[in-house]
């Protein structure tokens, strides 16, 4: 029996940006009706256009206007949207079962590797025949080696991380604080963001899915295949079989694998998270510092003001105190000649004249009226200067007391902002 595998359409590298958006058809418009109709692909190519993850669906089905049964097959994964270098394939299949002829339409992009599988196909001409030796061969390459390197990459990089965020421990544990500004947690959490989700791409699960839907596939060919391929096929299907075993092997123990590299990385952020909040903590601490400081210096400034125009007045009332003295010694001198000066101008006019007559030029017997009324004024205006230096000097040490209580008190509030300082943590 001939055997004959038609990829009527193979696209290795796809041109279209969109070409796996969602209701998109990048090829001419009617193409896909014709591969349709004309090779027997499924209908259900188009309604699985916008499927997301990896997607595998079979059927088997009886052919239009033949009553032989065709296996229908669609795979594919065009979730990833990335402008530099995007990562999307499908393989849409029709296996005839009694013929075994299959038709298929292939499409990826350059990294999807799809002239690759073409040439591991070339190589294995003889076991084209079967309709799940595509698909399997697709799926191996996409979990080849290039996987558990990644998972070994990933590994690598969680040890990295570990031993960063330690040493970022010990120097937050450190009492020396200023070490801490040489730990960039924001560079360690961005690092530990790309591994994660470095880690959860591919998640093993959905491939373990899809080969359990292989198997399953084959199961069904098994039942349904006339004898003769029956026979022909038995060690390919064999073969086949075990491949999806090994597969699955694999797969669990990737799964198992990230599984521990993801609870390794849970437990970085955590300690992570905990460092970040002692830096926010800190921040905090010292935004608050800074307020409490700029709130003491600024009531210590005020005070200050306070005591320099305490100061000032201060010497202001010694300048006018020392100005009250001259004017003080002024005044005692006016009181004591100013009597006697003024008295003499009363005597000294016409009222009394003591320079004329036969007595002319002699000391009045009267003259004692001179110093009966000069000396009781002199003595009485004395008395009322001491009077007034005496109020002057108890106006002078009120004020004084007054400047001295304003030092005391600035003190006291120096004093008050220090010892809060102090109980809120923030003392030298």
């Amino acid at each position: 029996m001939n055997v004959w595998l038609s990829i009527s359409s193979l696209q290795g590298n796809a041109r279209d940006i969109d070409t796996f958006e969602p209701k998109v058809l990048s090829l001419p418009k009617g193409f896909h009706q014709k591969l349709v109709e004309g090779m027997g692909l499924p209908y259900s190519w188009i309604e699985t256009s916008s499927t997301v993850g990896p997607f595998y669906w079979s059927s088997i089905e009886e052919n239009r206007g033949d009553p032989c049964l065709q296996l229908e097959i669609i795979y594919r994964k065009s979730d990833v949207k990335k402008i530099d270098n995007p990562r999307n394939w499908e393989l849409v299949l029709s296996h005839s079962l009694t013929t075994g002829i299959t038709n298929g339409f292939f499409k990826g992009t350059p990294r999807s590797d799809v002239n690759r599988c073409i040439t591991c196909l070339q190589q294995r001409i003889g076991e084209i025949d079967h309709p799940m030796f595509l698909p399997a061969l697709i799926f191996s390459l996409d979990i080849d080696a290039k996987e558990d390197r990644r998972h070994r990459d990933n590994r690598e990089r969680v040890r990295e991380l570990e031993k960063t965020v330690t040493e970022a421990s010990h120097i937050y544990a450190d009492p020396d604080i200023t070490k801490r500004d040489h730990v960039n947690l924001a560079k360690i959490n961005s690092t530990l963001v790309d591994c994660h989700k470095e880690v959860l791409w591919k998640r093993p699960e959905g491939y373990m899915t899809i080969i359990s839907k292989m198997g399953k596939t084959l199961a069904q060919c098994r039942d349904v295949w006339p004898e003769e391929r029956r026979q022909r096929l038995e060690t390919t299907d064999l073969i086949m079989e075990r491949r999806l075993e090994l597969l699955m092997s694999k797969l669990q123990g990737i799964s198992t694998h990230r599984e521990v590299t993801i609870s390794r990385l849970k437990l970085i952020g955590s300690v992570l998270q905990n460092l970040v909040s002692l830096s926010i903590f800190r921040q905090e601490q010292q935004r608050r510092f800074k307020k409490l400081e700029r709130s003491r210096t600024d009531r210590i400034e005020k005070l200050r003001d306070e005591e320099r125009r305490g100061k000032e007045r201060a010497q202001r009332e010694v300048e006018n105190m020392l100005e009250t003295r001259k004017q003080t010694t002024m005044s005692l001198l006016g009181i004591l000649f100013l009597p006697g000066t003024f008295l003499a101008a009363i005597f000294s006019t016409s009222f009394f004249n003591f320079q004329s007559g036969e007595n002319a030029g002699l000391v009045s017997k009267k003259f004692y009226i001179y110093w009966a009324v000069t000396i009781p004024t002199t003595v009485f205006l004395f008395l009322l200067w001491i009077l007034w230096k005496e109020r002057v000097k108890q106006i002078l040490e009120e004020r004084e007391e007054k400047f001295l209580d304003v030092e005391d008190q600035v003190r006291k509030e120096q004093t008050a902002i220090y010892a809060e300082d102090i109980g809120n943590g923030f003392g030298y």
